[in-house]
């Protein structure tokens, strides 16, 4: 038992020991997790390392997995020391601790050349047939080579690698009689896939990239930044292509959606989709990873330590990525005081959008009360209603609106705090009737609805509008229920929303229509091709001097603020991340 377990520390140690990144890091390249084949491409990887530092990496694994078969067997080792030292490499490889120690955070490592090697090793070292050898290594490049798969010429190099862990753990198990060999093979053939688990959902997803390509931007500059969505309803689970078969257990009684939900909390950030495409003016391309952390609004709301340690994971995924920014969406926007708290512990800048998301309202709120006149409506005669109007940006609205309209209905929840807000409004605007109220029954009266509520569930029904009312809604989740489609001549606008520029293409549905995304997307882009860092929202209010800066640097760039939405349809669907 002794040998056994000095044989499996020493194996861990040699695995666990990352050559890649010291040799990355002595040639001067960059960080082995952000030239990482898997996120890059291996052109990408190639144009960024060099050749003969790529080759000398791929060497470098592959002769740790071999040295650790291949020498124990040659010093004749017994055959259990030979597989604790091979299983005990290939973990350590997997679950580095160097990393952990160093960053805080673990190297989520494939092991695709380390099980390779181990492969050549158990060869060399006679455990193995030439028949039984060639198995996998055949399986292997066809899977890398194989024409026209999934569309293209060339597969997925994490497929491979999970294919030649499994086959190799299969030839073991049907051709061994050795029970260490059964052990080894057993260890291959959970490991790997197991650890590969995100980026097989990736190719699911159509994110991972192919053998051959260039992810990195190529010749020409590319420019990289992160969002973070969630669902926001327990159907959404299914708008990502990885959990749709889960759709199938719960139509049939197999899985409860409460169980989902149950485990979702358990489930890391993930990459599941990219936005694409996005081209500005001047030529720069930019390329959006959407990240997602299945939880919904409501746990994200009551659970604040869960939620600040998933937007933590996330930021560390968005750097891996080679993302220059992380923007928060939806209900990760108030995590950790408003980002404030998900900063001190991110490796890349964070923002909450806020600041574009109010010059964006700010831009389109007096275009849509300018569409009252053009239905024919005396605009000093008409009535607008805010729904939340005791939040900043439902009180900014008001500030916008009140002397643009004859009356003003500000509706919330607190009774004291809505006449202290409509007491500064009224002294502002003494020409304006100024309401309060904390029934949504008063929004009949009004020709022109704004919602800016951070409830979870929608709170502007069928029953509290009126044939051809305008309703302009920012909240998110949704404010405005579908049901408002059952009244004639609705039209909903969906507030703080942004048409980016160039061909721009994307898989999850985020709500809004091709090329559209919510301002607080669009503010992570806008610091990303401005490389403003300094310029990030984080905490409870955003500066006057950044909303200024990103409305202009938007319309320069090419965004356009939307302000027209769709008349007698249902409210536009709430952005979701799965």
């Amino acid at each position: 038992m002794l040998v056994w377990i000095i044989a499996g520390l020493g194996g861990f140690v040699w695995g666990a020991i990352p050559w890649g990144q010291w040799t990355i890091h002595c040639l001067h390249r960059g960080d082995v997790r952000r030239l990482s084949t898997h996120n890059i491409g291996l052109r990408g990887f190639l144009r960024r390392v060099g050749w003969g530092a790529g080759i000398l990496l791929a060497l470098e694994d592959l002769a740790k997995g071999a040295a650790a078969v291949w020498i124990p067997v040659a010093l004749g080792f017994s055959p259990w020391a030979v597989t604790t030292i091979a299983v005990a490499t290939l973990l350590g490889h997997l679950y580095s601790p160097y990393f952990l120690v160093r960053d805080g955070a673990p190297f989520r490592s494939r092991g695709g050349a380390v099980v390779l090697g181990l492969w050549v090793g158990i060869f060399a070292g006679g455990l193995v047939l030439p028949a039984g050898f060639a198995v996998p290594l055949g399986l292997w490049i066809v899977v890398l080579a194989l024409p026209r798969l999934w569309g293209q010429p060339w597969g997925y190099l994490s497929l491979a690698s999970v294919v030649l862990a499994a086959s190799a753990g299969l030839v073991l198990l049907v051709s061994a009689a050795a029970a260490p060999l059964v052990v080894l093979g057993l260890a291959l053939l959970v490991l790997v896939p197991w650890r590969s688990k995100e980026h097989l959902a990736r190719i699911v997803d159509d994110v991972e990239p192919r053998l051959l390509d260039d992810a990195s931007g190529g010749e020409v500059g590319l420019v990289s930044c992160a969002f973070l969505i969630h669902p926001m309803h327990q159907a959404d689970w299914w708008k990502a292509r990885r959990f749709r078969w889960m759709r199938f257990l719960v139509r049939r009684g197999l899985l409860r959606l409460e169980a989902l939900e149950w485990i979702s909390r358990f489930m890391r950030p993930m990459k599941v989709d990219e936005i694409r495409g996005i081209v500005t003016p001047d030529g720069t391309r930019v390329r959006v990873h959407l990240l997602a952390a299945p939880m919904l609004p409501a746990t994200i709301k009551h659970e604040a330590a869960l939620a600040l340690r998933r937007a933590v994971q996330a930021s560390r995924l968005a750097d891996q990525l080679g993302a220059q920014v992380l923007g928060l969406g939806a209900y990760w926007s108030v995590v950790g005081d408003k980002g404030l708290a998900v900063q001190r512990k991110s490796p890349v800048p964070i923002t909450n959008g806020g600041a574009y998301t109010s010059g964006a309202v700010g831009e389109s709120v007096p275009r849509v009360i300018e569409r009252l006149r053009g239905r024919g409506l005396d605009l000093a005669q008409s009535t607008a209603a805010v729904v939340g109007a005791n939040g900043v940006v439902g009180f900014g609205i008001c500030r916008i609106i009140a002397p643009l309209v004859g009356v003003l209905i500000m509706i919330g929840i607190h009774a004291d705090r809505l006449e202290q807000s409509a007491a500064a409004i009224r002294h502002r605007f003494p020409s304006t009737t100024v309401e309060t109220s904390t029934d949504q029954a008063e929004l009949l009266r009004a020709d022109v609805i704004f919602t800016a509520t951070s409830q979870v569930e929608a709170v502007v029904f069928a029953r509290h509008v009126h044939e051809g009312t305008l309703i302009y809604d920012v909240g998110r989740p949704a404010d405005v229920d579908p049901s408002v489609a059952e009244v004639s001549g609705v039209e909903v606008v969906p507030g703080g929303v942004v048409e980016l520029p160039g061909d721009v293409s994307f898989h999850v549905d985020l709500g809004y229509g091709c090329r559209l995304v919510p301002a607080c997307l669009a503010e992570a882009i806008l610091i990303a091709l401005d490389r403003s860092y300094d310029r990030c929202t984080v905490g409870m209010a955003a500066r006057a001097e950044n909303i200024r800066y990103f409305v202009e640097r938007g319309h320069a760039h090419g965004f356009r603020v939307v302000t027209a939405g769709a008349a007698a349809e249902p409210a536009v669907t709430d952005p979701v991340a799965i």
